[in-house]
């Protein structure tokens, strides 16, 4: 019996890649639902299918990662690709930080578009050309700005698209 191709499937799928990408390109991850501070403002990210990185954030994004953390799929961290101890914490430049967007629907959610505007932090959207290709075929794709840069590619694109119904 084979599965049916759901929206669910596709965006485990998503998820699955977006780990895989990270652990091979030196990014950890941590999900909205696993956000909570330790002491010193520190996070515990995952990097690959068993590894937990301790990153400690600084002070000023604290309010923004609390605030903005259940509108986007990921917190990620550049932290390369060498071994850290369990007990080693990592200290992270905020040129390493962004947020993650992987769903496979194209558009934001109106909490991301109203988050987008008071983030410090890069968003980053992460694409596979076709999640249901085989794996050794799968391309991933980050594509990495401002909030700002975002809602103004996005109104941009709404004001092409208002001067083509004018056109016709």
């Amino acid at each position: 019996m084979g599965l049916s191709v759901t929206p669910f499937l596709k965006d485990a799928l998503m998820d699955l890649y977006f780990r895989e990408t990270c652990d091979q390109e030196g990014w950890a991850y941590v999900s909205p639902k696993d956000i909570s501070f330790k002491e010193k403002n520190t996070l515990a990210f995952s990097k690959g299918p068993r590894r937990i990185i301790q990153v400690k954030v600084h002070g000023q994004f604290v309010p923004e990662i609390r605030e903005a953390a259940a509108v986007f799929d990921y917190l990620a961290c550049k932290v390369g690709q060498k071994e850290h101890g369990a007990t080693a914490v990592i200290v992270a430049s905020p040129l390493a930080l962004c947020w993650v967007k992987t769903r496979n629907g194209k558009n934001f959610t109106d909490g991301q578009l109203d988050q987008m505007a008071r983030i410090k932090l890069p968003l980053a959207v992460f694409r596979v050309r076709d999640v249901l290709a085989p794996p050794a075929k799968i391309e991933t794709k980050w594509e990495t700005k401002s909030g700002k840069e975002w809602l103004d590619e996005i109104d941009d694109k709404r004001e092409e698209a208002e001067s083509d119904d004018d056109y016709l």
